[in-house]
């Protein structure tokens, strides 16, 4: 029997108590920017985030006197956003700490973990399963711009074990995650190796002699 077994009967002997995001998080505030001064914020768009490694990439430096309109929510290290604009695109991230007390678009649900009642990893990977895209899929608002309330994600039912199964469960998934980014990292480093093969080959195959340009220019003048 796995440690995570052992818990489960333990811990859990009547089962796991389902309950809704709402009941397990804190909505994050907004940033009043008419107090910020000239204080320079990094602000993630719905583009600064992955789809498919969850990461934060590239952010715009903004102000007060430059700030879009959409450039609201404080996040915290920790926070778990979930993009509700286009929402079955599965945009979602944690918050490192180099992004602590930064701006989030509101285009985000933000979602900041109750300590005592679900960990922020295991948190995030309950975002990446099929069942939540199927909800998110169910409850978006069709449109030209797909969308979903921040009151229908925060709806989503999710199982709450303890703490201790939680960390367990969040360690196996971590292992799972590190060792794909370790495999994608590694196949594109052979794609990479593969492309300069190729146009090793195309060059030395299509080059007939060790004519030049130069070469070839004169040959045609000749002709």
């Amino acid at each position: 029997m796995s440690r995570i077994d052992e818990l489960i009967a333990e811990r859990c002997p009547g089962g796991v108590e389902f309950k809704a995001l709402a009941d397990v998080t804190i909505r994050g505030s907004n940033i009043r920017w008419a107090n910020a001064g000239s204080t320079d914020f990094q602000y993630i768009d719905l583009t600064s985030v992955d789809r498919v490694t969850g990461a934060i990439g590239e952010t715009a430096t903004i102000r007060a006197e430059n700030a879009p309109s959409r450039a609201q929510q404080l996040v915290r290290e920790g926070d778990v956003i979930f993009a509700t604009t286009r929402p079955t695109q599965m945009r979602w991230a944690v918050i490192p700490a180099k992004f602590d007390g930064q701006i989030a678009s509101t285009g985000y649900c933000v979602l900041r973990p109750i300590q005592d009642q679900v960990l922020t990893n295991f948190l995030a990977h309950l975002l990446g399963t099929e069942r939540f895209r199927k909800y998110v899929e169910e409850k978006q608002v069709p449109g030209n711009y797909p969308s979903i309330p921040d009151s229908r994600v925060r709806e989503f039912m999710i199982p709450v074990p303890p703490l201790e199964l939680q960390r367990e469960i969040v360690k196996v998934l971590d292992t799972f995650t590190e060792l794909e980014a370790e495999l994608e990292a590694e196949l594109e480093a052979e794609l990479e190796a593969r492309r300069r093969q190729y146009q090793y080959y195309r060059d030395a195959l299509l080059t007939f002699g060790k004519h030049t340009d130069a070469d070839a220019s004169k040959q045609a003048s000749k002709q």
